[in-house]
């Protein structure tokens, strides 16, 4: 399930409220997480990247690296935030895009390591006789504003010299647009999985994907400044164990895939094609794409274009400033302590 920006939006509204929670005493807290009698609290969805966090658990990686780490499952996506800037969950998997809103009303956070990028999981089908983007001139094609899916169609078109006008947009929550677009109420439609993949089954055909703009739509972890301040060490060792766990991942180990399936109540087939649709990142993938750059390689040329995009579409009412500050790498360079 992937990550809508106007549900985010509200939700950041309505948290606004419980930003004192995260933020007080200046962030401050002298609890440290990761012990035994305290664990680090990780919240994650249901993406092909973060399923990885139970490989990592189930294999005893986070003991090895000398922390302890339990891992709170959220069904709903937008459930996983709230619980974090309310202070349940220390640290949450989240859309970088989705960081943009709530760093601009306040919330003390840093995006510590990107776990993965869509390599895939997001495209545009159509129906037949479109065969290329340029065919999509005076089509239908229906996403819904705001979302990550909405960017990348305008990104897209923009690539061949298009833009919304030269279609006729149809604003459509992903969970209507993939029905109607089976059903031949659209012509084309920009999905993201499973709904993706639903689509192509019943016909439709891929044109363009993430492949076509790798970085554009990464996933991200996100520790809260609380426990940053209180639990240093602890952070580092859960950093290294994502680290860890990619070699095992990204060599597709049978073991650590089958863990990770079991326990995300998934075939091992299934879960092997979610991997498919996405680029997980391991420490030199991710000390590349936080440092500075002008493409979607680099982490924050590619938050300072969402921004871009979410104030056009009026998701934000500012461009964020210092946006750079919501950017941590010093984990993922500090290494495995000695």
């Amino acid at each position: 399930m992937k990550k809508r920006f106007t549900l985010v939006l509200s939700l950041i509204l309505i948290m606004i409220t419980l930003i004192p929670t995260l933020i007080g005493c200046g962030g401050k807290s002298k609890i440290v997480k990761g012990t035994k009698e305290n664990p680090f609290v990780l919240g994650i969805s249901p993406m092909a990247g973060w399923y990885a966090w139970y490989g990592i658990d189930q294999f005893g990686i986070f003991e090895e690296n000398g922390v302890c780490v339990k891992i709170e499952y959220f069904p709903v996506y937008s459930d996983s935030l709230t619980a974090f800037y309310s202070g349940r969950v220390d640290a949450v998997c989240i859309a970088g895009s989705d960081a943009i809103a709530p760093y601009n009303e306040g919330v003390n956070f840093d995006i510590v390591l990107v776990t993965d990028t869509s390599y895939g999981a997001d495209g545009l089908v159509v129906k037949d006789g479109i065969e290329s983007v340029k065919d999509l001139k005076g089509k239908t094609v229906a996403t819904e504003v705001g979302t990550l899916e909405h960017m990348f169609l305008l990104k897209t078109l923009e690539k061949f010299d298009m833009s919304d006008k030269d279609i006729n947009f149809v604003n459509m929550t992903i969970n209507d647009a993939g029905p109607a677009f089976i059903a031949g109420g659209v012509d084309a439609a920009v999905l993201w999985e499973p709904t993706l993949s639903m689509a192509t089954a019943a016909g439709g055909n891929l044109i363009y994907s993430s492949k076509e703009t790798p970085g554009l739509i990464p996933d991200t972890l996100a520790v809260s400044e609380r426990v940053m301040n209180s639990s240093n060490k602890y952070v580092q060792r859960v950093i290294d164990s994502w680290f860890d766990g990619t070699k095992l991942l990204n060599s597709r180990d049978d073991i650590f895939i089958e863990s990770i399936a079991e326990k995300a109540e998934i075939s091992k087939e299934e879960y092997l094609s979610m991997l498919d649709g996405v680029t997980i990142y391991d420490k030199e993938m991710n000390e590349e794409i936080f440092t500075d750059g002008k493409d979607y390689n680099h982490l924050i040329y590619t938050l300072e274009d969402t921004s871009e995009f979410l104030l056009d579409v009026g998701m934000i009412d500012r461009k964020p400033k210092d946006l750079e500050n919501l950017l941590n790498n010093k984990y993922i360079k500090g290494g495995k302590e000695q």
